[in-house]
């Protein structure tokens, strides 16, 4: 049977919308697409998925990191997205389904997790990384070695594009940090004991917009992701 990818929302322009399911139907052709959001939801969101991809988007709801001071530093929330994507985080984390977080994806699967985040970058003193009128920013990121990311990815530095204004402050329980940007934000969290657990990697940048797609720190993502869908689609076929 042909694999079954869960795909959150973005909920942002067609262009940007496109840009994920490009991106999966590039590197994994037989792949049927699942588009989930609050408005569509329907029965068992994940029923039949093999994996999971936490897209981008508006900024998480400080509030739900106790952070209720910066609501004037970030976009008006989703309550309803925030809400709809947490419960199906921790399904996808409790079925033991690979899994793929994106920007917002990475910041929301860590504050489901316990976690916090840095509400806007520039204010706390780092460098901006939104994206600028031109398009993306691209800036430096350091891999920290014996991750996931590192093994996967072949390289312990990189480059990546960047277009975002909030990022992790402190990591989830049982989340470690696998990159940094140059200038010290986190850039890519994964489980600190991945031991008998699917892929699970979360990266802040666009994985599915580089401009460079054959670039180590796209291609071999989706690459693996690919691969640890094809093992869960085997498993199920055999329960």
């Amino acid at each position: 049977m042909k694999p079954v990818i869960a795909l959150t929302d973005p909920m942002s322009s067609h262009v940007k919308s496109a840009n994920y399911t490009h991106w999966l139907a590039r590197w994994i052709p037989d792949a049927e697409i699942r588009i989930l959001s609050y408005s569509r939801a329907t029965g068992d969101p994940l029923a039949g998925c093999n994996g999971l991809v936490v897209s981008g988007g508006v900024d998480v709801n400080p509030a739900l990191y106790g952070r209720q001071d910066a609501v004037a530093q970030c976009e008006i929330p989703n309550p309803e997205r925030d809400a709809f994507e947490s419960r199906i985080i921790n399904q996808a984390i409790e079925q033991n389904i690979p899994f793929l977080g994106i920007c917002r994806g990475t910041q929301l699967t860590n504050v489901v997790l316990g976690g916090t985040l840095v509400p806007d970058l520039e204010p706390a003193g780092f460098a901006s990384h939104s994206s600028t009128a031109e398009g993306d920013r691209v800036h430096g990121v350091v891999i920290e070695a014996g991750t996931l990311l590192e093994s996967i990815a072949g390289v312990h530095q990189g480059e990546v594009n960047s277009a975002h204004h909030q990022a992790v402050e402190r990591p989830g329980k049982g989340l470690r940090i696998a990159a940094r940007s140059t200038d010290g934000v986190i850039e890519a969290l994964e489980w600190e004991n991945p031991a008998g657990r699917p892929f699970f990697l979360l990266v802040q940048w666009h994985p599915e917009r580089m401009r460079n797609a054959e670039h180590e720190l796209t291609r071999t993502l989706i690459l693996h992701f690919a691969e640890a869908l094809k093992r869960h689609n085997t498993h199920e076929d055999h329960l």
